[in-house]
């Protein structure tokens, strides 16, 4: 039986972000992915958004791992030539009572940790987007966009790089755990996971 130290299932952007990260630690690495290609699902089929983190509760998981994912994300892209805009982004209230909301969003957004965010005036709103009317808007420099599809590559090409095998056309059909180890079935994607071991050892 072939055994391998940790497997991960779905060569999404996440998926492939995780065998790039676990890679510099622990060598048997194996990613399978039942499509042809990596990021062929959710990962490619997106607007490439690189998030700020104001929406999220203060303290909460998600608002943390947003900031500083915002951050370590333009670092990896600056890092591995994958293409990103540093674009920003407003929050527009369509009319005067609608300001409160974009004050308690600013707030939320700081008291998060997003950095350079402040209230502009209907005059900016039309300088930054002259198609665009609003009372008021939030100004959030640090959102941005990236290239899905390249970020998805990017990490897979590190992964491999440090040792990581990755295996298309290989789709989990079953999972059987016991004591000490999970059987894992891919149907006919094994005899790809089988080579891809024996190129390992040959190597």
């Amino acid at each position: 039986m072939d055994q391998a130290n940790i497997l991960i299932i779905g060569g999404g952007v996440v998926g492939c972000a995780i065998a790039r990260a676990v890679s510099e630690r622990w060598q048997d690495v194996f990613l399978v992915e039942q499509f042809p290609k990596l990021g062929m699902a959710t990962s490619t089929r997106n607007s490439g958004v690189n998030h700020s983190g104001i929406y999220y509760p203060k303290n909460s998981l998600k608002a943390r791992h947003c900031v500083e994912g915002n951050r370590l994300t333009y670092d990896f892209c600056k890092k591995h030539n994958v293409p990103f805009r540093h674009t920003g982004k407003l929050v527009v209230a369509a009319s005067a009572h609608e300001e409160e909301e974009l004050v308690a969003l600013k707030k939320r957004g700081e008291d998060n940790g997003v950095e350079g965010l402040r209230i502009i005036s209907p005059v900016e709103i039309r300088v930054r987007e002259p198609f665009i009317k609003g009372a008021a808007a939030l100004d959030v420099p640090a959102t941005g966009i990236v290239s899905a599809e390249e970020l998805v590559h990017a990490y897979a090409r590190v992964a491999t790089n440090q040792g990581a095998n990755i295996v298309t056309r290989a789709q989990v059909v079953s999972l059987e755990p016991s004591r000490d180890t999970i059987r894992v079935d891919c149907g006919s994607g094994m005899k790809k996971i089988r080579s891809a071991k024996r190129l390992r050892r040959n190597a």
